[in-house]
């Protein structure tokens, strides 16, 4: 099974993955009523970081869609009439590692009790139409012939968001999706589980499971509470560190219940250790948008008064 990790961190510069490619997606600003997700620029900016400082991914090899529509997301990903979207244009079969990465909201279909990722041009209610299924996300991704595979969403499918519901109705809904069976070098790791909540760290202004899946990644996740200490950061090291970290402090903060989903080949590498650990990005707080406000009063100007008639 190839390992889609930098070098050890005894070598001192990072070895270019010329063929790997990363699909970066942050939901942020949301069209209507739907609310923002704060942070959700923050955290893919800090993944890119990531791929091309320690997974050595080129710049001109990453997919960068911020605030994505659900026409961008099928021209990137393919949908239900064709799983050749950009990225199986851009893989190398056999050679590229892919790395995927997607921050914003997630829901749950109040019809079909399937997930589904909400572009920002979505409406909640109505996942079945507007939203990109993760079924048919997962099924696209099995037939892009890539080496290796992993697959980070920061979502969670209960509805519920820090600021309120999004959905209506969705009381007692346990939503997750299933890898196709014939799939077996995709590796995938979810905010939350079933009806869970995905919280935000509003002091790192990031969401919570980007921050913890970093550091582990970065190689908290192979220190001795967690892991062997060869370097090498595995799936199920990371798994260790957010039922842990994450599963705690999501508890301690929020006072609610929050555990990752872990899917694939619990020995495979996806990290790998980082002198000094993950690096401290500043953040710009979130800018409230125009279309999130309350519109502007628009003043008509004084009609011209018009001299009477004799």
């Amino acid at each position: 099974m190839p390992v889609a990790v930098a070098p050890p961190a005894a070598q001192a510069a990072v070895k270019q993955n010329r063929y790997a490619i990363a699909v970066i997606i942050g939901n942020r600003t949301y069209r209507g009523k739907t609310p923002m997700v704060d942070f959700a620029h923050n955290d893919a900016d800090a993944v890119k970081r990531y791929v091309l400082e320690v997974l050595g991914y080129h710049e001109g090899n990453v997919i960068d869609l911020r605030d994505a529509t659900k026409a961008e997301l099928e021209s990137t990903f393919g949908n239900t009439v064709s799983h050749q979207g950009k990225l199986f244009d851009w893989v190398r079969p056999g050679k590229s590692d892919v790395f995927i990465f997607y921050s914003g909201h997630g829901v749950p279909g109040l019809k079909d009790k399937r997930p589904y990722l909400l572009p920002v041009d979505g409406n909640a209610n109505q996942a079945e139409i507007s939203g990109f299924s993760v079924d048919t996300l997962y099924q696209n991704l099995a037939q892009v012939p890539a080496r290796s595979m992993t697959v980070l969403l920061d979502a969670c499918f209960s509805g519920e968001t820090p600021k309120g519901m999004i959905v209506r109705a969705t009381s007692g809904l346990s939503i997750s999706a299933k890898l196709p069976k014939a799939n077996n070098n995709m590796t995938v790791l979810t905010a939350a589980q079933g009806d869970q909540f995905a919280s935000w760290d509003e002091e790192e202004q990031q969401g919570l499971f980007t921050r913890y899946v970093l550091d582990a990644l970065y190689g908290a996740a192979d220190g001795k509470d967690f892991g062997n200490g060869d370097g090498i950061v595995t799936l199920a090291e990371v798994q260790n560190y957010l039922d842990d970290e994450m599963s705690y402090h999501a508890t301690r903060k929020y006072g609610r219940q929050q555990t990752a989903t872990v899917i694939g080949d619990v020995s495979m590498g996806i990290g790998t250790v980082v002198p000094g650990g993950r690096p401290k990005m500043k953040f710009s707080p979130p800018v409230k948008t125009a279309s999130l406000q309350k519109p502007a009063q628009i003043v008509q100007p004084a009609k011209p008064k018009t001299k009477a008639s004799n």
